[in-house]
């Protein structure tokens, strides 16, 4: 957000899921009117907004998947990135804000449906960015992904001043850390419930993880700016 030069929405097809959809398994207090809450009105939205300048927008796949992996025109609009993360990790945070998360809400097998559509589609694998290598080298990581896309590192766009952006309004609960950053830091977070000790959880990091494994196998490599 602090680079300037885009656009940004903050998953924007979380209304089709969790304010149209009947399947979450929690509701959001904190909805904005205006914002459309159907497939097509979102898709527009987003379009929209690329009139004026690049867009990127963040989003989770279990929001969209079906609808998306079939809309082969818009996906070929998009520069797809896959941010991934240890489903460990993932799984353990997920159910620390929701105990009723599912399967399909955590989303890794979806994230796959959609990452080998567009693979499918571009001839090649797209770009993969690993929340861990984010984490560890955040520099290097985002100066990689910038060389992928095409546009200039800008050191500078790597720290912002703690605050609440209200188009985290939706989610604020969830991202109260976010807002108290002023950079990229290494998560230290620990769990009560892991899949470790919590034989529920297991079964979900046995069925996710081959789907993580897949994608990370086409992570992107940091290079240093």
């Amino acid at each position: 957000m602090e680079r300037g030069d885009f656009n940004i929405l903050h998953e924007p097809f979380s209304y089709l899921y969790y304010v149209k959809g009947e399947d979450a398994t929690i509701g959001q207090q904190y909805v904005d009117p205006d914002h459309p809450t159907d497939y097509q009105g979102i898709r527009e939205h987003i379009l929209q907004a690329g009139a004026e300048k690049p867009v990127f927008f963040k989003d989770m796949c279990a929001h969209c998947h079906t609808q998306l992996a079939e809309d082969k025109n818009f996906l070929a609009r998009l520069t797809n990135t896959f941010l991934i993360r240890d489903p460990a990790k993932t799984i353990a945070s997920f159910y620390a804000m929701n105990p009723k998360v599912t399967a399909d809400e955590i989303g890794l097998e979806q994230l796959a449906q959609i990452f080998q559509a567009v693979a499918a589609q571009n001839g090649e694998p797209p770009i993969v960015v690993d929340a861990e290598d984010l984490e560890d080298n955040p520099n290097e990581t985002i100066n990689a992904y910038c060389q992928r896309l095409g546009i200039p590192f800008i050191p500078e766009a790597m720290t912002w001043e703690a605050t609440h952006k209200k188009e985290w309004d939706i989610w604020k609960d969830w991202h109260r850390d976010a807002a108290q950053s002023t950079g990229i830091v290494k998560n230290m977070e620990k769990f009560q419930e892991t899949v470790d000790n919590n034989e529920h959880l297991r079964g979900y990091y046995e069925k996710l993880v081959p789907f993580y494994n897949e994608m990370y196998a086409h992570k992107l490599t940091p290079v240093a700016p």
